[in-house]
């Protein structure tokens, strides 16, 4: 190696800026997020995902626009942290995504993440393209029914030949729109099931691909939700390790409780090969917390 590009590297490492992840506990644990990541939040439905992504994203928000409100660890990153936030949901209604943002934050956090949120919500167009009995699809909304907030993404206009990867190019139109902001994609799962009824396996590995190089230049972070079991989402190779990082949540019952953990995958792939830090997770008041517990090796993920 030329000795003199070891400052010119030190310095690119340098000038690369991190954001919390907005989530007590995790937060002063661990760095942060690198700007320009596309992170991948894998973990069965009732393991925690969503309440993190929403405490995140409000936390976030909090710091930007009331910064009393959040530790000044957090407050102090604000600079780093985009304004707002896009919310892409491809088959959770608009309606939907509110009530669960009401569900899982107080409402400091509610209102600091719903005055700096846009819905992008294809969940209409995404379930023109199913093979929905006559009646039900007859009973539907349409998307001319769906009247959108003044702040969030008006109801899509539908092109003459619509199918799954009309739709999921439109996604990517969307979301060049969003650079500037923090980017939710909600979900991988949808567009794995989409498989079913026409959409190639290599389009979304594509999209996935796309989406990862786009978020790299501009500078945001981009969450990528998966609804499936994290030590499966782990064993996939066509998934595991193609983003930038990864969070993996995970739920076991235990007696008439439910005790979830989550671990922090690598961003580079350094942190593969050493112990990685277990967080318990709990969902109170205020969202998600975590707090750490022990250290385990990549064979016990």
């Amino acid at each position: 190696m030329d000795p003199s590009s070891v400052p010119e590297a030190k310095g690119i490492s340098a000038g690369v800026d991190y954001i919390p992840f907005g989530i007590p506990g995790l937060d002063g644990a661990l760095r942060g997020i690198p700007t320009g990541s596309t992170v991948l939040l894998a973990g069965a439905s009732d393991a925690g995902g969503d309440a993190f992504t929403y405490t995140s994203l409000a936390t976030l928000m909090l710091a930007n626009h009331d910064p009393d409100l959040v530790p000044s660890s957090v407050a102090r990153k604000a600079a780093a942290i985009p304004d707002s936030v896009t919310y892409v949901t491809l088959t959770q209604d608009r309606e939907h995504v509110y009530s669960e943002l009401d569900a899982v934050l107080d409402g400091h956090q509610f209102e600091a993440l719903t005055q700096n949120l846009r819905v992008a919500d294809f969940s209409q167009r995404y379930m023109e393209l199913l093979p929905v009995s006559p009646a039900l699809f007859d009973a539907r909304r349409t998307t001319r029914d769906i009247e959108a907030p003044e702040d969030d993404e008006p109801a899509d206009s539908v092109p003459e030949e619509e199918n799954f990867q009309s739709l999921l190019d439109d996604v990517g139109e969307r979301l060049v729109e969003a650079e500037d902001d923090l980017i939710v994609v909600d979900s991988l799962t949808d567009l794995e099931r989409a498989r079913e009824f026409g959409l190639p396996q290599g389009r979304v590995v594509a999209f996935l691909m796309g989406l990862r190089e786009a978020v790299v230049n501009w500078g945001n972070v981009a969450y990528v939700k998966l609804d499936r079991p994290a030590r499966d989402a782990r064993s996939d190779d066509r998934i595991h390790g193609l983003l930038h990082g990864s969070v993996y949540f995970y739920s076991n019952d235990k007696g008439f409780e439910t005790y979830r953990t989550m671990r922090v995958g690598s961003f580079g792939g350094a942190l593969d090969t050493e112990r990685q830090t277990v967080f318990e997770s709990q969902v109170g008041p205020s969202g998600f917390r975590a707090k750490a517990t022990k250290k385990i090796g990549p064979s016990n993920w």
